[in-house]
């Protein structure tokens, strides 16, 4: 079973769908862990941090790096795409051929470097990142 968390701190920090309104939409939105791995930023303990050229004992040893030209770069700042099923925004009962068509709400936006999180540019209160960093790590921690 895929494990999905409801994070209400979407909710709180004033996501709405554009075309619908907030009362005709009274679903939550879900994050799978996926995203929140994407969201939750590990920070190593400086003595366990990795240093080049040295093994866990201090000694030197041979370059583990790749060519420069092999090296994959990471966008600074990752997007990620919000999208609730149709389905979920029709009437209860109805049942027609778009109900598993998306409809994208926004992206979420995580700077990489700051750790910033923003939505459709806004960026999120210290509060608002902090509930969703904290719900994910207890997501990832399988609470």
């Amino acid at each position: 079973m895929k494990a999905h968390y409801i994070i209400l701190a979407f909710l709180a920090a004033g996501f709405a769908v554009a075309p619908v309104s907030a009362g005709v939409l009274k679903e939550k939105v879900t994050v799978s862990k996926k995203d929140c791995r994407r969201m939750v930023r590990h920070r190593p303990a400086a003595d366990v941090a990795y240093k080049p050229g040295v093994d866990v004992r201090g000694r030197p040893v041979k370059s583990a790096n790749l060519d420069g030209d092999k090296q994959i770069d990471l966008p600074a700042v990752i997007a990620i795409p919000l999208h609730v099923p149709l389905g979920n925004l029709l009437k209860k009962g109805s049942s027609t051929p778009v109900d598993a068509s998306e409809v994208g709400v926004g992206v979420v936006t995580v700077d990489r470097k700051t750790g910033e999180v923003m939505y459709e540019g806004k960026s999120l209160g210290n509060a608002e990142t902090q509930q969703m960093v904290a719900a994910c790590r207890k997501l990832l921690r399988g609470k």
